[in-house]
């Protein structure tokens, strides 16, 4: 795994020593200018040589928080990258960007590899293919990897529910919504380790082909299922949904797919659904996905752009709105599928991430360490070591971004014209 501070260790032999530390004085005083905007909150910046300087005000319910430097390389990169995260005062910092910042990203973005066919399993191994151990270290027992549907707050179910729980209440939710049957035949796009497959035929005895890029998740999902009894239920596939050849008996059922679409990128939002539209059958079809979203007004300077997620946590990602997903639905299915529901559950996401993020921190050392370093050649402490930093802020990162609705995560149900089992439960 790369190293973060490499290139930093390049740029400062590059620069040289007769020009670093002004390097790094421009960058400190041009940072510290930007955060001296801070309106809401107060933050408290120590910096490696302990000089303080506190940027904002503290006022009555307002956050306050430490920022303690390090190395001095921070201030270098912050000025030429900025992936930080700054909610409440976005508009007073500019979104946390520094003319340099917004250059490099504009640079990567230009440069970032688009999902073909080989460049999206190079992006989803990047990501899933770390560890299996690693993952079920921090997930439920489920092994679910993505957000739950909470019972409300009004419910006597809230009380010390599990994340398991609340997994099984959104996996519930698709089957439902789906309207799965035992006679049917679904395809599942983005397999994970097959979660879904298992709850839709423990509920249904349906029969579900699931499609992966991960060879990791495919090996335990393979496990789990025949654990489970229903190896002839399920088949899953080492396979891209575009590569993926009609059935024998033709189209599917019903199509469901969970957190997937982030890995599609927007050239290929319309080519997805297309590909949905052909394979799903044309009477009656229905199909149910989920996907997590960013706001309109933001979307522009996103898609334009690199960040931490995309750089560090999910290469290839792409965060679509719930505008643009729907347009993409329309277009690519030549407006043969229609949506039916659009439901936000991003909000049940923020409780999801802080679980996950204790339970990665409280089993890190003695059973994630272990299986990094076992499982990586070459890999050392230090390495390790900084893999835990940037989970660590991964989590953090997009904790707050859903609990302040910077980030939303929609399930879409969509079927044919004439899809009479939607009508299900409605008095007609």
């Amino acid at each position: 795994m790369a190293m973060l501070s490499r290139p930093f260790d390049l740029l400062r032999t590059y620069v040289g020593s007769l020009t670093w530390a002004p390097f790094v004085q421009i960058s400190r005083s041009t940072v510290l200018g930007l955060l001296q905007r801070i309106q809401q909150g107060q933050l408290r910046v120590t910096d490696c040589d302990g000089s303080v300087t506190l940027c904002g005000a503290i006022l009555d319910g307002a956050p306050k928080t430490e920022l303690k430097v390090l190395k001095e390389a921070f201030w270098v990169r912050v000025l030429l990258f900025a992936d930080m995260l700054f909610i409440l005062n976005r508009a007073e910092l500019s979104n946390a960007t520094t003319l340099t910042s917004s250059l490099a990203s504009t640079i990567t973005g230009l440069a970032r590899r688009t999902n073909t066919l080989a460049n999206a399993r190079l992006n989803i191994s990047a990501h899933y293919d770390i560890s299996n151990s690693m993952f079920a270290a921090f997930l439920s027992e489920d092994m679910t990897y993505s957000c739950p549907i909470w019972a409300p707050t009004s419910s006597p179910k809230s009380v010390g529910e599990s994340l398991e729980e609340a997994q099984e209440r959104k996996l519930q939710y698709f089957i439902e919504h789906a309207k799965i049957k035992r006679t049917d035949h679904v395809l599942e796009i983005g397999t994970g380790w097959g979660s879904f497959a298992i709850a839709a035929v423990r509920r249904t005895g349906c029969r579900v082909t699931s499609l992966t890029l991960s060879r990791e998740q495919k090996e335990l999902a393979d496990e789990r299922i025949a654990e489970a009894g229903f190896t002839e239920n399920v088949e899953v596939l080492l396979c891209d949904y575009r590569a993926l050849p009609m059935p024998n008996e033709g189209p599917y059922d019903k199509v469901v797919s969970i957190e997937m679409l982030e890995a599609v990128g927007r050239e290929y939002l319309e080519i997805y659904f297309n590909c949905i539209h052909k394979l799903l059958k044309p009477q009656g079809g229905i199909g149910v996905f989920q996907c997590i979203t960013m706001p309109e007004a933001r979307y522009e300077a996103y898609s334009k752009g690199e960040d931490f997620i995309r750089k560090y946590i999910f290469p290839g990602g792409h965060l679509p709105t719930i505008t643009q997903l729907v347009g993409s639905i329309e277009r690519g299915s030549a407006g043969a599928l229609v949506v039916d529901e659009v439901y936000n559950i991003g909000g049940h996401y923020a409780k999801t991430l802080r679980l996950w993020k204790e339970k990665f921190e409280m089993n890190f050392d003695c059973k994630i360490r272990p299986a990094l370093l076992s499982e990586h050649e070459g890999m050392t402490g230090r390495d390790v070591d900084l893999f835990r930093r940037k989970w660590e802020y991964y989590f953090t990162y997009c904790e707050a971004g859903f609990n302040t609705k910077t980030l939303g995560d929609v399930i879409l149900t969509v079927g044919r014209e004439g899809a009479m089992e939607m009508l299900e439960g409605i008095p007609l």
